[in-house]
């Protein structure tokens, strides 16, 4: 197997990342780790390196064991090479400092033009008296968004859907609304606390709740804009692919489902795996970490199931072990907790094309 079988999207994301890794050891640990085992020829296709300069690293790795070579099996052809492999320790050397990138000045320059381009929504948030640290928190969430964000028209309603997504965030949730509230006591008790839901938050800040639907729990809620909604009942919470929770809850994803292939092609075990037990494991880690709470861990754990059957997707488990992915989804007692995991597990068992946004999670529990 000469790497995972991952989309063409994530492959190209995950290559011009490599490209811009200026230590040329790590490089090679980044493809590695991220893109599977690799033959020396692949090793030089993609580190863009030549071949004498990846034979160095290579053997240098080799020595200090953060690497090793395995016969793999290409299951198509059913033949044998010899690929390099990260091993634990390489694991632990690459994620010993941040990666240092070639393009970091042209993400300085960006940055600044993109503040220049939010001087109206700045200002807006201003005049009704968010504070400073808040605004540079939405900010730089919109700064990692890009151009999509400035497609959108530039107006006051979604100014205000875009604070409403921060609002509910599930990392500020409490912590912030209590230091962010800006209505005196009686506002407070009149809404019952610090938490709003979404017709309090319309009567509070003068937005139709058609404008929220449409933009903060609709538009803004796709793979484009990076943000994620769990509802419940009339509460929404939300988090963003590139905040704390985000990127945590991806690489665990993605490290527990590198765990599986590895253990798969390896033999190691051949038990069917159960989606809801690996779902509730990411889930309990979450909280052990104080990102998630108890209120909303169940819920979570349903998008966090979505999630694993989508990543496990696009790195190739329907074409390398679908007969196990399909009948973990099969067995699933908690994927039709949600309107999305019903839809999920339907279109998976029937062979549908999903037409499914993974960003969202309606759960059909209070």
């Amino acid at each position: 197997m000469e790497s995972w079988n991952i989309s063409k999207k994530l492959k190209t994301e995950l290559l011009k990342k490599s490209s811009n890794i200026e230590d040329n050891s790590r490089r090679i640990l980044f493809i590695l780790r991220n893109l599977g085992p690799q033959r020396f020829t692949n090793l030089v296709r993609y580190s863009n390196l030549s071949r004498s300069t990846v034979s160095k690293y290579l053997t240098l790795h080799r020595k200090n064991k953060n690497i090793e070579q395995r016969l793999i099996t290409d299951r198509k052809t059913n033949k044998q090479y010899r690929n390099y492999v990260i091993t634990e320790k390489g694991i632990e050397k690459l994620g010993e400092e941040p990666l240092k990138l070639k393009d970091e000045l042209f993400i300085v320059n960006e940055l600044k033009e993109n503040v220049r381009k939010l001087e109206d929504l700045i200002d807006f948030y201003k005049e009704i008296n968010v504070e400073d640290a808040f605004i540079i928190q939405i900010v730089r969430i919109i700064s990692k968004i890009g151009d999509n964000f400035f497609e959108l028209q530039q107006d006051r309603d979604l100014y205000l859907s875009l604070f409403y997504i921060f609002y509910n965030s599930i990392l500020g949730q409490g912590a912030f609304a209590r230091k962010y509230w800006r209505f005196d006591e009686s506002s407070s008790q009149k809404f019952g606390g610090y938490k709003l839901n979404i017709d309090q938050y319309c009567e509070v800040y003068n937005v139709s709740r058609e404008a929220i639907n449409y933009l903060a729990r609709s538009k803004l809620i796709k793979n484009d804009f990076g943000f994620y909604l769990i509802k419940r009942e009339k509460n929404d919470f939300f988090f963003h692919e590139e905040d704390l929770l985000g990127t945590t809850t991806l690489r665990l994803i993605k490290d527990k489902l590198i765990d599986e292939i590895i253990n798969l092609q390896e033999g190691i075990y051949e038990m069917i795996y159960d989606l809801d037990i690996i779902a509730d494991e990411i889930t309990s880690q979450l909280k052990e970490m104080g990102l998630i709470w108890d209120a909303i861990q169940e819920q979570f754990q349903l998008l966090v199931l979505n999630l694993i059957i989508k990543n496990a997707i696009e790195m190739g488990f329907l074409d390398i072990e679908r007969e196990k992915l399909m009948e973990g989804v099969a067995k699933s007692q908690k994927l039709p907790m949600s309107l999305e995991g019903k839809m999920l597990q339907e279109a998976i068992l029937n062979s549908s094309k999903l037409e499914l946004n993974f960003n969202i999670l309606t759960s059909t529990f209070s």
